[in-house]
């Protein structure tokens, strides 16, 4: 694996990556070691679904980004040749020429940096000592974009890359190195009298004092030149996980690296952005169908459960209603039974009103009158209603 990363120019972490991503299977821990010495070794075959794919190894392969935006990089290095000294040429765009005139004239503010924002304009915040070179990257990087089919352009107020019909927004800046402090001769003489003041107060306070010591800072962010290009942040976002990955945005000077060199690069960065703002909104709308989907699979099972606990309570009164009228028939039977009672007696009265409460009853649990009442409370039809409000009686 390390031999062959050499080849790609990866690392041997980054080809792991990539055969993970691609389910390839790699040789384990100590494989070549056991068949330099004749050991037996077990050989993982490709799985099925590789049986005619192929894998292209890319920048950006070994992370979460798609072919398309794999495409998209290739589309930007071959329109710019595959130049890495970046890319020159005259370059009159409106934007860039108003972004210039303005930083050679603004004046640096108190922390020396000169800044440039606006409508219209592309931010830019350097040192007075670094608007040469920043002039010199913009205008190469503004060719770059033209001659790769990238436009600068005011959307919004805001100078943005439109790529694909997208916009990327991105600033100029110089960045900050963090570098050891050295103390000033103000911040000296500060600590020289407070220790002079703390030996003052021994005598009188019996103690050394360890409080409002003025503190002098180890470490300083301190400016030396260095540029950065800074892109907006855009994350790669998927279905199958919750999480997302950011793509790299800050192409910055370093000790072996020259941002202007970087300008193919960062070009193909702005058009990967682009091809992944578009998929993350078919990621995004697809989620938002997954989770109505799932909204109302939850709505549909909680009105299956609302109209079936409807249901079984309808037929557990129907059963005690059923219960019921066979008692009154019951008790009925047994009065009749019993001989007819004088016409003007109690029992008469009970035994004919016994007999109206039964046809009452027995109406009740007719067809036609069941028919009618589950229909009222909307039960047992394709009207079923999970309405708690439509009681069945």
């Amino acid at each position: 694996m390390t031999k062959l990363a050499a080849e790609f120019r990866l690392s041997d972490v980054a080809l792991h990556k990539i055969c993970r991503k691609h389910n390839v299977p790699t040789p384990p821990l100590g494989y070549w070691a056991k068949k330099a010495h004749d050991k037996p070794v077990r050989n993982t075959p490709l799985p099925t679904e590789h049986a005619a794919r192929e894998i292209v190894i890319h920048e950006g392969a070994a992370s979460d980004e798609s072919d398309a935006m794999a495409a998209a990089r290739g589309k930007i290095r071959s329109a710019l040749g595959e130049r890495q000294q970046g890319v020159s040429g005259d370059t009159r765009n409106p934007i860039l020429e108003q972004t210039l005139g303005k930083l050679a004239k603004v004046k640096q503010d108190r922390t020396g940096i000169a800044k440039v924002e606006g409508k219209g304009l592309i931010k830019v915040a350097v040192r007075p000592e670094s608007v040469v070179r920043a002039t010199q990257l913009l205008e190469a990087l503004v060719s770059g974009a033209e001659a790769a089919g990238i436009l600068l352009k005011g959307v919004d107020g805001l100078a943005v890359w439109y790529v694909e019909n997208e916009t990327i927004s991105f600033e100029l800046v110089e960045a900050a190195d963090r570098v050891e402090h050295v103390p000033t001769e103000a911040e000296l003489k500060a600590v020289a009298k407070w220790e002079a003041q703390r030996e003052a107060d021994h005598p009188r306070y019996g103690y050394l004092r360890d409080w409002g010591r003025p503190k002098i800072p180890k470490w300083e962010d301190r400016y030396q030149g260095r540029l950065a290009v800074r892109l907006e942040e855009v994350k790669i976002l998927s279905l199958d996980r919750y999480w997302s990955t950011a793509i790299r945005r800050v192409f910055a000077d370093s000790k072996t690296q020259d941002v202007i060199k970087m300008i193919p690069k960062i070009l193909s960065t702005v058009a990967a952005m682009a091809v992944a703002k578009r998929e993350n909104r078919e990621v995004e709308e697809r989620r938002r169908l997954a989770a109505e989907e799932v909204a109302r699979r939850q709505a549909d099972a909680e009105r299956r459960a609302a109209i079936e606990k409807r249901r079984t309570a309808a037929l557990e009164q129907l059963m005690v209603e059923a219960a019921e009228l066979e008692r009154l028939r019951r008790l009925v039977d047994t009065l009749e039974r019993s001989g007819d009672p004088a016409p003007e007696s109690r029992m008469a009265a009970l035994l004919n009103w016994a007999r109206q409460r039964l046809a009452e009853r027995e109406a009740h649990l007719d067809h036609e009158e069941l028919e009618q009442r589950l229909s009222n409370a909307q039960l047992f039809g394709e009207d079923d209603s999970q309405n708690l409000w439509r009681p069945f009686t």
